[in-house]
């Protein structure tokens, strides 16, 4: 059996990665207009016409899409996949329950299993277990989407306070709230060495189990260049064991809801290959 994986533009791969893993990306759309840009999710249409591209290469296909919390895109995926199966063609879709290289990395994780089956498994365990930080320079665009209350955007405006903010599943959370760029950037890497098993402030330490890791920019590469070189350096000096890292703007739609000076680390768990 040979497997094909789908996915969408909030996995935020970059090409050539995605090319090299035969990864399919339809991509999620901004709509401008007069007040503010928007998005929307891809059309049944285009997902069906991604799904029938990869059934024509392979015997199977799994499609792992961002989280039905943050987009619409499931529900569209599973209309995709329903229109297919009646002429007798069958495409596993799941809800990741994630965005951004959460799902990015999951996808991969996915790619290395042999069938549908244990792809859509590896998914779930890696998207489940891994932790998502970032910061934005302004939070209006999280909470004109829906994504955070009023409160949590309140305090990004006040006195130069500077969310830490996490995602998973549950939504949008403020993990710490610090004063200042710069030491936002710092705690948003010392909140990724945490979850990578590095070391911890307190407590005893538990075996450090390898991770992938993912590292998100806005409009500045030098900017994520420099992001992964530091989290790299604070990786190694706490004695977290990284297998990879993947770099990589938000794609649009991110941008639309992060703004372009967005940062953020994504810790996930290596899973092994093919397992």
């Amino acid at each position: 059996m040979t497997l094909a994986v789908v996915t969408d533009s909030a996995a935020c791969l970059p090409p050539e990665l995605a090319r090299n893993h035969g990864i399919d990306v339809v991509p999620l759309h901004v709509i401008d207009d007069d007040v503010a840009p928007t998005t929307a999710r891809p059309s049944v249409a285009e997902l069906a016409a991604a799904y029938t591209a990869a059934l024509n290469r392979a015997d199977e296909v799994l499609a792992v899409h961002i989280a039905s919390v943050l987009s619409g895109t499931i529900d569209n995926a599973r209309l995709a996949a329903q229109e297919l199966a009646a002429g007798g063609r069958s495409i596993t879709v799941l809800d990741s329950g994630v965005s951004g290289g959460a799902l990015g990395l999951a996808v991969l994780a996915a790619r290395e299993a042999g069938d549908a089956r244990r792809g859509a498994a590896r998914a779930r365990e890696c998207a489940a277990r891994s932790r998502t930080f970032f910061l934005v320079d302004d939070l209006a665009g999280l909470r004109r989407g829906g994504r955070v209350d009023r409160t949590t955007a309140l305090m990004g405006g006040a006195l130069g306070i500077r969310p830490v903010l996490a995602m998973s599943a549950a939504g949008i959370t403020v993990a710490e709230t610090v004063r200042g760029s710069a030491r936002a950037r710092r705690h948003l890497i010392a909140q990724a060495v945490r979850a990578a098993g590095g070391a911890r402030l307190s407590g005893p330490r538990p075996p450090v189990e390898p991770v992938r890791l993912a590292v998100h920019y806005g409009e500045d590469p030098a900017q994520g260049q420099e992001l992964e070189n530091d989290l790299a350096e604070a990786m190694a000096q706490a004695g977290a064991v990284v297998d990879s890292i993947m770099r990589s703007p938000i794609d649009g739609a991110h941008r639309v809801h992060l703004g372009s000076g967005a940062l953020g680390v994504v810790v996930a768990p290596w899973l092994g290959r093919g397992r």
